[in-house]
């Protein structure tokens, strides 16, 4: 009985306030300031009323009235504490609602904390910003999928270690893992910066270096075997099968047209029956990457000055991108204008659009028609369209010229990938060196009866 007495509003006084007085009539208790019962159309409930610093009426809800003794006290205690409150100079409906922001926040980071509900929702907006934003998501959609439902925070180090672990004996490279990690990790940082996590969960690892299964491979030069120049074969192949390709679609064009099927001109009248040749003769010349040439446009490709300058995509959204400078010689010049009016002399837009929606090409929209030049040119190994960038960069290599210049020519900020990868190519010099060394020293000897002097 001695909690009954916090309020001088007895259980008996509340139910014949509720019954018998006109709506919202107030039943104030004598001994809690503020403290009262309202009455509504039907029911009542408590409140609590009083004045902030600046003077104006607060009035803060206390919870329905059921009319049963703990519910009379329950709200009798919470108009102590806010009465204390006010006594000790603070403002209850303040801190009331700081702490529902808190509970708001904190439910919040429950739910976008998911992996999978970040990746969908705030990331994937940060990502939308930039040119490669879909291929980091899908990378990390693709090598993070068994923890989509996880909670960011719950991830482990022991995870991680699980995860590259099971990565390598799924077949992935080290690379290929170190990839998708940087990603993940980026990901997560970007996550406590949104304060949905406070503290990286990945911090604390590290991936482990590659398995000395991937060591010897590298060594044995498998590694090596994708990035060489194309053969003297390999090269008459292709271009054999560029042909061939050519005339079998301008043959399958003509047959549509002569059954009524399209209504369109003779594609003998055009200079490029696809917009696939364009972008293989591009890629050839230039060694660029396929990605870039599907982001290439009309402003970076200038054919009357015989320029193509062009930010990779890969460091696009660098602190200090490189930009590749390429200057094009008569012929590839001349094929990329023809392409150019065949396409209606555009002054903006990209140089390789979809024919059906004038937007961006899938990534891999190029190798149905890669291979198809593949197999009419008869080359049976399995060539990847990258090999032609290989080719690039190998043959300048091999054929002796900086690395630093090969490495700007193809988009690299340093010679290090360059070397690390083709740097075999390069013609030994060693000889050469020592000799001239070698030949300092002759220089001032002289050898006489079998001794030097």
């Amino acid at each position: 009985m001695a909690k009954a007495s916090i309020t001088g509003l007895t259980e008996s006084a509340c139910r014949e306030h509720i019954l018998k007085s006109g709506y919202r009539n107030e039943l104030s208790c004598p001994k809690i300031l503020g403290f009262h019962l309202q009455k509504l159309k039907t029911g009542g409930c408590w409140r609590f009323r009083y004045h902030d610093f600046d003077g104006k009426k607060r009035i803060l809800n206390l919870g329905k009235y059921t009319g049963d003794t703990s519910n009379r006290l329950d709200a009798a205690e919470k108009a102590i504490e806010y009465r204390n409150q006010v006594n000790r100079g603070e403002d209850p409906a303040s801190e009331k609602k700081a702490k529902q922001e808190a509970l708001r926040q904190a439910d919040a980071r429950r739910q976008n904390g998911k992996l999978g509900t970040y990746l969908d929702g705030i990331y994937t907006l940060h990502q939308s910003r930039k040119s490669g934003g879909k291929h980091t998501l899908d990378l990390i959609r693709r090598h993070f999928s068994q923890w989509l439902d996880t909670p960011m925070e719950l991830i482990s180090v022991a995870d991680l270690k699980q995860w590259q672990y099971q990565s390598e004996q799924e077949g992935f490279s080290h690379s290929t893992i170190k990839r998708a990690f940087g990603a993940f990790r980026t990901m997560l940082r970007h996550a406590v910066r949104e304060h949905i996590l406070n503290d990286d969960p990945s911090a604390k690892f590290q991936l482990a270096p590659p398995t000395a299964a991937e060591k010897n491979k590298a060594h044995e030069g498998e590694e090596l075997k994708a990035r060489r120049m194309l053969t003297i074969l390999e090269l008459q192949s292709i271009s054999k099968g560029i042909e061939l390709y050519k005339a079998q679609l301008i043959q399958q064009r003509e047959n549509s047209r002569n059954h009524g099927k399209l209504h369109l001109p003779s594609l003998e009248r055009l200079t490029f029956p696809h917009w696939f040749f364009p972008f293989f003769h591009l890629a050839a010349y230039t060694g660029m990457r396929s990605g870039d040439l599907y982001t290439l446009n009309w402003q970076e490709l200038n054919t009357q000055f015989k320029r193509l300058v062009k930010v990779p995509n890969k460091t696009r959204h660098h602190h200090d991108p490189i930009k590749v400078d390429l200057p094009l010689d008569d012929r590839i010049t001349n094929l990329m204008t023809q392409w150019r009016e065949q396409c209606g002399n555009p002054a903006s837009g990209l140089v390789f659009p979809s024919e059906k929606t004038g937007k961006r090409l899938d990534r891999q929209a190029h190798n149905t028609h890669w291979k198809k030049v593949l197999a009419l040119g008869g080359i049976e190994a399995d060539l990847d369209f990258y090999s032609l960038r290989h080719h690039f960069i190998s043959r300048m290599v091999a054929g002796g010229f900086p690395l630093f210049t090969v490495a700007r020519l193809s988009g690299h900020k340093s010679v290090k990938m360059i070397e690390q990868h083709y740097g075999h190519l390069a013609p030994h010099a060693a000889a050469d060196a020592l000799a001239l060394v070698a030949n300092d020293y002759h220089k001032h000897t002289v050898f006489k009866d079998k001794k030097w002097l």
